[in-house]
């Protein structure tokens, strides 16, 4: 049943009645109670709010009177459907709802340029649906429970063997740690590395998801510059950080690749005094020129180095899967304190994932994944090529699902970003990365093409070369 949390105030001198008219209005009018819902009773609701039966019938009677609500014989009291695109929306009683919310909703978005969903076209659903039948008709049993702690055992087997042989990755399964995505496996790994380690050093510009993690556990944030083959070493070590958090197979944002003089730099960084690296390989399977970037973690023997995997980019953001292997050094304290971390990621998805895997059917839909994104990274470029010419430049555009623009504007990064907004579309700038403020003259922005359709791309670079360039 429908509840009300209308505020009502009785020594108001506006009738109760009408305090509560205007709240059940002001939800109907915002569309924060849909058509056809069932209200509550006169009954019920006089007994939830506390007042008499009278009142909120006169409530009611003045709703149904306006339109808003239908009385229904023997069934009870029904919100009518209204086009209220033509009425003035009441500011919500959530303070901020009323007065940004509706901003924002008023800001339409026809073309995403954002990273929060994948093209639908790449992901078969209905595959999907038979691997989640398959795990639960094979062992429904052991859903009752909640699994294991680090991840189930079949899951962690077909990983080892996955990033071995796809990322170099040398591991066995009782290394691997399950999570519902890395912001989860990294509360984990926080614990275990304090008291120890309290210094981090961070890519800049880098990802900032991981940065909170770290800042809320107390670590001291140490933002490093980056080179153009990845985080600057030399700065590095002059830092005092004990911890580096790095993307080497493709640096986020900038989409850059550490060069192998510049990993085995970092690794003797990491290994002359038990300091760590924590490599995040977020989308490195989807590279379009030449093979995948063999892991750090790899190139270290699997010493000194935390390898963070995820499946959110190429199989759905939503199935919520990601994965950390641990160096043998943390193992060992990640055994002792395991416990205290319950499991976040589904058993059941976490099963049908060690099916999918089992069967072969994971590198078949990575490669199709690989020549469907070729396309539209193919057709992007050429957009832009075609479209902007000069008047910006294009980099990281060989592994992953975004492209970096630095455009030849006097524009500022929220002056573009708004721009863009104001005719539909969605980007990010690349100041919303980095720490400190961005040292770039020419403002820069993320295209992600992940989720945006093929022929929305076309259109898309049209509005943004018009709003930007043609004034």
């Amino acid at each position: 049943m429908l509840e009300f949390a209308c505020p009502i105030n009785k020594n108001d001198k506006k009738p109760v009645y009408l305090q509560l008219y205007d709240y059940i209005k002001e939800e109907i009018v915002n569309g924060r109670i849909e058509p056809q819902t069932k209200l509550p009773s006169i009954r019920h609701l006089a007994g939830y709010l506390k007042i008499s039966r009278s009142t909120v019938e006169a409530t009611y009677h003045q709703l149904t009177v306006e339109g808003y609500i239908s009385s229904k014989p023997k069934a009870g009291y029904f919100v009518n459907f209204i086009d209220n695109k033509g009425l003035k929306r009441v500011k919500g009683t959530g303070g901020q709802e009323g007065k940004k919310g509706v901003k924002d909703r008023d800001l339409q978005v026809e073309y995403d340029f954002r990273n929060d969903y994948i093209d639908e076209e790449c992901f078969d659903f209905n595959l999907w649906r038979k691997y989640l039948n398959k795990a639960i008709l094979k062992d429904s049993k052991r859903f009752l429970s909640y699994g294991s702690h680090q991840g189930e055992i079949e899951l962690r087997r077909e990983l080892a063997k996955y990033v071995h042989q796809s990322r170099g990755v040398i591991c066995s399964e009782e290394q691997i740690v399950v999570g519902s995505g890395v912001q989860p496996l990294l509360n984990i790994l926080c614990g275990i590395l304090k008291p120890e380690y309290n210094k981090i050093g961070f890519e800049e510009p880098g990802f900032n998801q991981a940065r909170h993690i770290f800042k809320d556990h107390g670590f001291e944030i140490i933002p490093v510059q980056l080179d153009d083959d990845g985080i600057n070493v030399d700065y590095l070590a002059g830092t005092g950080a004990q911890v580096v958090y790095v993307s080497p197979s493709h640096q986020f944002p900038m989409g850059s690749v550490m060069s192998i003089g510049k990993r085995v730099r970092l690794l003797n960084w990491a290994h002359g005094d038990n300091r760590l690296i924590i490599e995040d390989d977020y989308d490195s399977e989807l590279r379009y020129l030449g093979r995948p970037v063999p892991s750090l973690q790899g190139l270290s023997q699997g010493a000194g180095v935390v390898y963070l995997g995820t499946f959110s980019k190429i199989l759905l953001p939503s199935i919520r899967i990601s994965f950390m292997v641990l160096p043998e050094n943390l193992l060992s304290i990640y055994r002792r304190e395991k416990k205290k971390y319950n499991q976040t990621s589904s058993q059941i998805e976490q099963m049908a994932l060690a099916l999918f895997m089992q069967e072969g059917m994971l590198e078949k839909h990575i490669r199709k994944l690989r020549k469907f994104y070729a396309k539209k990274n193919h057709l992007l470029l050429e957009t832009i090529a075609r479209v902007m010419g000069d008047k910006v430049k294009v980099s990281g555009t060989e592994t992953g699902l975004h492209i970096l623009l630095e455009l030849d504007t006097n524009f500022s990064p929220e002056q573009i970003t708004l721009l863009a907004e104001k005719v539909g579309v969605k980007v990010i700038p690349l100041k919303n990365y980095f720490l400190s403020d961005a040292k770039n003259h020419k403002p820069m922005v993320l295209l992600y093409y992940g989720g945006i359709p093929m022929e929305h791309i076309e259109p898309a670079i049209k509005l943004l070369n018009q709003v930007w360039f043609k004034r």
